[in-house]
C-alpha cells in the first residue's frame, strides 16, 4: 500500500506563528466583540430581532422541526459593501457576484456584498487555505469569510487572538434563525465553541439521515442472492456462506464475480469489525479511536480487532476475499461495478460502485443495504455519526465595520426560503413548493419539489451559504411513487442501520487542539493510518499469520513506537477541557 503523509496545509499555528511575525495580532483590540472591552454600540438598547410574518402557501408536515418560511424586511441600506471571501465554484455558482441568488438576497436584505473567490479544496481534495492563510498574514482581512473550510482547531486559534468577532452577543440579538436552530439540536452550541468558550463561528447544519451511516454501510445483489438460492446475511457465518455460494454458483452475467468489494476509498474495516466490536473507522486525519467511560482508546489494537482479522483470514482462504478489497481505487470499483462483477461490496452508496441511472432495470437498484451483521459474541454495531452535522462556519472579522448587519445577512440564509434559493436556485424555474397531499422521502407531507437539480450554473451558491437544512427539512423533497430517486432509496436504507447504532457516548465528538498540540496529532495519526491499513491487509491475506501470538504482539508493540501513549493523552487532554 501507498503510505500517506501527512497533508502539507497551512494549518493553525503556521498561520497564526506568521500572523504575531507580521505585528497584525498586536494592533487587534476587544472593541468589536472579539477579545474584552466595552460591548459595542450596536448591542446596546437594541430590541432583540424576532422572525417576521410567515409565509403563506407552504405546507409542512407533522411535527416538523427546521427553518420556516418568514418575510424578511430589509436590514441594510446598500450604503456599504461588505467584502465576502467565498469557495471559487465555476461548475455549480459560477461568477458570484453575477449569481442570480446574490441578486435576488441583496434586494432582499439591501445588504450589498462583494464577493471574492478563492479555491479552497486541493487537487487531492484535501482543504487548501494557502491564498486566505496569506490574506491573514499580510492583514489583508475581508468583513467576512463564508462557506470555507475553517477547522474548529483554526476558528478557536484566530478567534482568541482577534482575528475573528466573538458571536455570542450578536445572536442573541440579531439571529432568530440561528436561535431556533440551537433550541431544536441542543448539542450544536458546543460543537461551535472556542477552547475559550466563545462562539466565533456562525454555523449551520446539514442534517442527512442517511449520512450518519453512510460511511459503514455495505450492500448485495439482491437479484444475485435469489439466482444462488441465498437469503439476506445477518451474521458474520452467514455472510461467509453467502460468499462461498457467490463464488461457486457465480451469477454474474460474464462469470468473473467479485464475491467480496471494497477498495481505498471504501475501506472494509468500516463494516466488518462493527460484527466484532465498535469501530468509528479512520482516515489519514485520526481515527479508531473510541470511548470507553469516558477513556479515549485505541480499538485498533484490541483483542475483538484481532478476532474480525481472523475472519478476514478465513473470507480469504475460502478464496473469496482478495488483496483487491484493500487496493482497489474507486475508478476501478466503479468499472467492476458497472460490469455487474460484484456480488457483496462495501461502499458509501450505489454510485460509489455503479452508475446512477433512473431506467426501472438500472443496475444499481439490484443493490440492497446489509444490515450490521452480528458477530460471534453477539456484537452488532452499526457506525453512526452523532456529531457530523455542523457546516461550514461564516466568520465575521475585526476590519469588519459593521458586524451586526453581517450576522443578519448571515442568519437571513437560514429562513426556509432563502436557503432554498441558496441551495436549488430560482423559485418556480428550480424549484417550488409542494401542493398539499404530496409525499416527501419519508412518506410525510412534502415540503417542496426540485424541478431541476443541480440548478443551472449560476442560479445558486450550491450548499456554501449559511443553511439551517434539518432532518425533517431534507426528508420533505417531493418523490414520485412510481420512480423514486435514490435519496428515498437510502432513506430506507439507513433505517435498518439507526437501530444498531453505537451510543453517543461511545464516539469520541469533535475536539480542539491547541498549536502545538494540531501538529502532533496530525503527524501521529497520519503515521498510525499507515499502520492500520497496511497490517489490516497483511493480516487479512495471511502475509502476516494472524495466528502468530508473536506476530500480534509485534503489531501491538509497534504502536508504542509510534508514540500512541502520548496521542491518547493529547486527545484524552482535549476530551476533559471540550466546551460544554
Amino acid at each position: 500500500m501507498t503510505p500517506i503523509r501527512r497533508r502539507s496545509l497551512l494549518g493553525a499555528g503556521t498561520a497564526t506563528a506568521a500572523l504575531a511575525a507580521t505585528g497584525w495580532l498586536a494592533g487587534c483590540t476587544g472593541a468589536d466583540g472579539g477579545g474584552g472591552g466595552d460591548a459595542p454600540k450596536s448591542l446596546e438598547n437594541v430590541p432583540i430581532k424576532e422572525f417576521g410574518p410567515a409565509t403563506p402557501g407552504v405546507n409542512y408536515p407533522d411535527g416538523y422541526v427546521g427553518a420556516r418560511a418568514s418575510k424578511i424586511e430589509p436590514f441594510g441600506d446598500g450604503s456599504t459593501e461588505f467584502r465576502v471571501v467565498v469557495p471559487q465554484d465555476a461548475q455549480v455558482v459560477g461568477d458570484w457576484n453575477k449569481n442570480d441568488m446574490t441578486t435576488w438576497f441583496e434586494e432582499r436584505t439591501g445588504v450589498k456584498v462583494r464577493f471574492e473567490s478563492v479555491l479552497s479544496t486541493a487537487t487531492d481534495g484535501s482543504p487548501d487555505l494557502t491564498k486566505v492563510n496569506a490574506m491573514l498574514s499580510a492583514g489583508d482581512l475581508p468583513d467576512a469569510f463564508l462557506g470555507l473550510p475553517f477547522s474548529n482547531d483554526q476558528v478557536s486559534v484566530y478567534g482568541q487572538q482577534g482575528l475573528f468577532v466573538a458571536l455570542d452577543d450578536y445572536i442573541d440579538v440579531y439571529a432568530p434563525h440561528q436561535r431556533q436552530l440551537r433550541a431544536d439540536y441542543p448539542g450544536h452550541q458546543a460543537l461551535t465553541r472556542a477552547a475559550d468558550g466563545k462562539i466565533y463561528q456562525f454555523a449551520g447544519i446539514n442534517d442527512c439521515y442517511h449520512c450518519r451511516s453512510s460511511p459503514g454501510r455495505a450492500w448485495i445483489n439482491s437479484r444475485y442472492l435469489d439466482q444462488i438460492g441465498a437469503t439476506m446475511p445477518t451474521t458474520t457465518e452467514e455472510l461467509r456462506e453467502v460468499l462461498l455460494l457467490l463464488k461457486e454458483k457465480d451469477p454474474t452475467p460474464r462469470g468473473n464475480v467479485i464475491p467480496f468489494a471494497a477498495g481505498v476509498d471504501s475501506p472494509i474495516d468500516n463494516f466488518i469489525m462493527n460484527a466484532f466490536l465498535y469501530n468509528p473507522g479512520g482516515d489519514v486525519n485520526g481515527g479508531w479511536l473510541a470511548l470507553a467511560d469516558g477513556r479515549v482508546e485505541l480499538v485498533a489494537t484490541k483483542p475483538e480487532w484481532r478476532e474480525a482479522l481472523r475472519f478476514l483470514r478465513t473470507l480469504h482462504d475460502d478464496g473469496t476475499l482478495g488483496r483487491d478489497a484493500f487496493t482497489m481505487t474507486e475508478a476501478a470499483l466503479l468499472q467492476a461495478g458497472n460490469q455487474g462483477r460484484l456480488g457483496f461490496v462495501r461502499a458509501y452508496y450505489w454510485g460509489s460502485f455503479a452508475d446512477i441511472a433512473y431506467q426501472p432495470d438500472a443496475l444499481w437498484k439490484d443493490y440492497v443495504a446489509v444490515p450490521p451483521l452480528r458477530g460471534p459474541a453477539g456484537v452488532q454495531y452499526a457506525r453512526w455519526d452523532h456529531f457530523g452535522y455542523k457546516t461550514s462556519p461564516f466568520l465575521i472579522t475585526s476590519a469588519c465595520k459593521q458586524p451586526e448587519i453581517m450576522i443578519q445577512w448571515a442568519d437571513a440564509q437560514m429562513e426556509l426560503e432563502a436557503f432554498q434559493h441558496h441551495v436549488a436556485g430560482n423559485q418556480g424555474e428550480n424549484w417550488d413548493w409542494s401542493a398539499k397531499g404530496t409525499k416527501g422521502i419519508n412518506d410525510k407531507q412534502a415540503l417542496y419539489q426540485l424541478k431541476a437539480f443541480p440548478p443551472p450554473v449560476g442560479t445558486s451558491w450550491s450548499q456554501y451559504g449559511a443553511m439551517y437544512n434539518s432532518n425533517d427539512a431534507r426528508l420533505g423533497i417531493q418523490i414520485n411513487a412510481s420512480n423514486p430517486n435514490f435519496e428515498a432509496e437510502l432513506y430506507r436504507s439507513a433505517q435498518s442501520y439507526e437501530q444498531f447504532a453505537e451510543p453517543e457516548t461511545m464516539q469520541v465528538p469533535p475536539l480542539i487542539f491547541g498549536d502545538s498540540d494540531a501538529v502532533t496529532k496530525a503527524d501521529t495519526a497520519a503515521t498510525i493510518y499507515n499502520r492500520v491499513r497496511s497490517a489490516m491487509a497483511a493480516f487479512a491475506i495471511g502475509e502476516t499469520d494472524i495466528n502468530d501470538d508473536r506476530a500480534w504482539d509485534d503489531y501491538v508493540a509497534s504502536f508504542d513506537a509510534i508514540g500512541v501513549g502520548a496521542y491518547l493523552e493529547l486527545y484524552q487532554r482535549a476530551y476533559d477541557n471540550r466546551p460544554q
